[in-house]
């Protein structure tokens, strides 16, 4: 149990049992475990020398090759009868829609962190699983019932291949060729004219840059069709002159990017600038002002549920969003700085109402 956990049930045994504290120790529990969990590069410490692969870069040591045709080789889609994506237990939303007729492709962070292979097997059940249970569940749902999500799995990179660039550039490019190829076949056989969003975090939104970057922008009809992309958790530079950031609430045919950290943190490793395009997701504005606690609606935590509306207050601020300290229940025992794991529960509401809003003020719901 984490130590911060052990010394609040401590500091409540001499407390009455009573349902409000027990509801508190419940979602000190989940917050800890949701902040403790490893995601991906910026948060994650350095991976055992026994998990991390030894030998040089090989294609042949990466499995199978995908075969998008292939539903299992998604981690969601809308025919998959296995679907990760849900709704927030206890959450309504009357709006919600079974069959959307826009599309959100998701491309999913670095969860590849044990492993002799510089890039995932395509066929690794324990891995694909904590995809959908982590990646799919807490980031892409916010989709759901707006989008039709189409997510593949992908031969992702080794946590490690951020730190060892000979090995990790060729383990990205075969990651980056299986997104590709998953979303060239999705253009071909299942977006049908359909709207789309592009979306990822971390690792994926490194893909999705890049996706977005080479093929889709330079692509009249896919550029046409291309409503918004999310490229959360990687420092964001304008890239392409077809693509602007987004600079207000409802505007759409741009990108929106963040970084969630502590007010006052900047990792040693991160890269900070003015010039770094970050949007506050709770406002939708990249000034530099402060969020009102009273907006934002709440942190979706591991157990599938909203807690704590109105208790986070953010702003940008050398590329990054910073956000004082949260306003919860024992909030002292738990802070932390860097919130990368977190960047769409913190706020996961304010993206799906202000998603929403985007497509009402531009007339495609």
């Amino acid at each position: 149990m984490h130590l911060a956990l052990v010394e609040v049930v401590k500091n409540l045994r001499n407390v009455t049992a009573g349902n409000k504290v027990k509801n508190i120790i419940r979602h000190l529990f989940y917050f800890t475990l949701f902040l403790n969990i490893n995601a991906c590069k910026t948060y994650t410490i350095l991976p055992h020398k026994s998990d991390i692969p030894t030998g040089a870069f090989d294609t042949k040591s990466s499995g199978e090759f995908p075969n998008y045709s292939k539903i299992n080789h998604w981690v969601e889609h809308p025919e998959k009868k296995r679907k990760y994506a849900s709704l927030p237990k206890k959450y309504l939303d009357t709006l919600n829609k079974e069959n959307p007729n826009i599309d959100a492709f998701f491309i999913h962070p670095t969860l590849y962190l044990k492993g002799n292979s510089w890039n995932a097997d395509i066929n690794d059940k324990k891995l694909n699983k904590e995809i959908g249970n982590t990646a799919i569940q807490n980031q892409a749902s916010v989709f759901l019932g707006i989008a039709n999500i189409y997510a593949p799995h992908y031969r992702q990179m080794h946590i490690q291949s951020y730190y060892d660039l000979e090995n990790g550039l060729q383990a990205f490019e075969l990651a980056y060729l299986d997104v590709k190829n998953a979303f060239m076949y999705y253009w071909q056989n299942y977006n049908k004219g359909n709207k789309f969003i592009i979306a990822g975090h971390s690792q994926g939104t490194n893909h999705a840059e890049r996706l977005l970057k080479e093929i889709i922008l330079e692509n009249d009809s896919m550029r046409s069709l291309l409503l918004i992309s999310y490229l959360p958790g990687m420092p964001i530079k304008q890239f392409h002159k077809e693509l602007p950031p987004c600079i207000s609430p409802n505007q759409l045919n741009c990108f929106l990017s963040w970084r969630t950290l502590a007010e006052g943190y900047f990792p040693v490793d991160w890269e900070v600038s003015d010039s770094i395009l970050c949007v506050n997701p709770i406002s939708w504005e990249t000034d530099n002002l402060v969020s009102q606690n009273e907006n934002h609606l709440g942190i979706l935590f591991p157990n599938h549920k909203i807690y704590y509306p109105k208790s986070i207050a953010a702003y940008n601020h050398n590329g990054v969003v910073w956000i004082k300290p949260i306003k919860i229940p024992f909030a002292r025992f738990y802070r932390m700085k860097n919130y990368h794991i977190a960047d769409y529960n913190l706020y996961w509401i304010n993206i799906r109402n202000n998603l929403r809003y985007r497509l009402k003020e531009n007339g495609y719901i």
